[in-house]
């Protein structure tokens, strides 16, 4: 059988189903652009562990002037001694990879910056306490003991990591992408939905057409593959237009609404290549659903 008469076969298929196929473009484009942006959104959540890892430090404070806080061990402000202890246990540590005091001033100073305009007018040099700022050569798998080991140490108050607030983060975009996942797949469902449906209303049009096929000769898979191109057609339209939409998101989001943090690398960008790839595998699984739904549609639904 001719190409010609295939095309011209799924021409018309589309042109009598017309409103039904837009709307199928339509959700399946909505669809793949969820499904890419859950893509998406895992990238920039590898990107962004990966360049807050390597600059996650660990804090260990020390005993500061009283009154101190419940729970905490001070009894008294670190003194010289302890200090010098301290440091030195730390260079010998090969957990540490470099290490570095902040004294009062610069905890003072570094408080003021931190600290809200209503809040740093009360503070004063002093009131913060003196702390060593580590650098660990595995944040993850050192942190435990590093606490451990310098949490009992004489004039030492806490021993933090800033993970927390990573953490804190990485869950939000965790549920981002998790929210964006579980909404492609509901949206593709019902893209799916729409497209059997669109497939049986069509072969049911075109019934008299299928039937003089086979009566000349044609086998029932030529008679499916103009539905079945169909199917493909518009999830290749929709998928296009995911990857434009996509896109469009990350320059609203990404380029404008977190301009000022990608511009200062709090948050990593996501160039073009990593828009197209992210929603171009969206959507050649859009496509591949596609032409597995009309596939089964017409296998199992419709007898042609």
């Amino acid at each position: 059988m001719r190409a010609s008469f295939v095309m011209s076969g799924v021409a018309t298929g589309l042109r009598r189903n017309l409103s039904m196929t837009v709307a199928l473009v339509l959700n399946t484009a909505i669809a793949l652009s969820f499904a890419g942006g859950a893509i998406m959104v895992s990238n920039f959540i590898g990107r962004f562990q990966n360049n807050y890892e390597n600059q996650l430090s660990v804090s260990i404070y020390m005993c500061g002037p009283p009154p101190y806080t419940p729970g905490s061990s001070c009894t008294a402000k670190v003194s010289p001694a302890q200090r010098t202890a301290l440091q030195s246990k730390l260079a010998a540590d090969a957990r540490i990879t470099s290490y570095n005091f902040v004294d009062e001033k610069q905890a003072y100073d570094k408080g003021k910056k931190i600290l809200s305009k209503e809040e740093a007018q009360f503070l004063e040099p002093g009131q913060l306490p003196t702390s060593f700022t580590l650098k660990l050569a595995n944040i993850k798998k050192d942190f435990p003991g590093v606490s451990q080991a310098y949490s009992g140490q004489p004039g030492v108050d806490a021993v933090s990591d800033q993970s927390d607030s990573l953490k804190t983060l990485l869950t939000i975009f965790e549920k981002a992408r998790i929210g964006a996942a579980v909404a492609a797949i509901a949206i593709m469902i019902c893209a799916m939905l729409l497209m059997a449906n669109a497939i049986q209303v069509a072969a049911n049009q075109r019934r008299n057409e299928t039937g003089i096929m086979r009566l000349v000769g044609a086998s029932r898979w030529m008679t499916q593959l103009p539905f079945m191109i169909e199917a493909v057609l518009a999830a290749a339209i929709g998928g296009v237009l995911a990857i434009v939409l996509d896109y469009i998101g990350k320059v609203v989001i990404l380029d404008n609404i977190f301009k000022q943090q990608v511009e200062n690398r709090v948050l990593p960008s996501l160039d073009t290549n990593a828009v197209i790839q992210a929603a171009g595998i969206g959507a050649l699984a859009g496509i591949v659903l596609a032409a597995l739904t009309a596939y089964a549609t017409l296998r199992l639904l419709v007898r042609l």
